[in-house]
């Protein structure tokens, strides 16, 4: 049995309805009429780095975390994508917010599934809200 189990049909162009799990997802690699696979990739990336953040932030003794927002601008070139970056906007005050940031950073998913050329260079602001 695998952990993960997508399903991806495409009549015709580029755009792909997928199911996973129980969810519909739908990505147009023109971009037209939904986000492109690369969109996809960083929207994933900044979610699944914003509950890493807020988990490391738990462990780091901050019992309030509040709102998060994440602004991501990636880079691409006719290559590929080229680089990531992020913005964290974090309503708590951190005491030690490179501390929290290295702890995300080792508990994202997405951030270790990616090449390390490709890992967010990522700036936090606690106090933000």
């Amino acid at each position: 049995m695998s952990d993960i189990q997508v399903t991806t049909t495409a009549e015709e162009g580029y755009k792909a309805e997928s199911t996973v799990g129980d969810h519909e997802v739908t990505v147009d690699a023109g971009g037209a009429d939904a986000p492109s696979p690369v969109e996809m990739l960083v929207t994933s990336y900044t979610s699944c780095f914003l509950a890493a953040f807020r988990m490391a932030a738990k462990r780091n003794g901050v019992r309030e975390v509040g709102r998060i927002d994440v602004d991501a601008v990636a880079e691409q070139s006719d290559d590929g994508l080229e680089s990531i970056s992020f913005t964290l906007a974090v309503e708590a005050e951190l005491d030690d917010s490179q501390a929290v940031l290295e702890a995300a950073e080792e508990y994202c998913h997405v951030n270790q599934s990616l090449d390390p050329s490709l890992r967010a260079d990522v700036t936090v602001e606690d106090g933000a809200f």
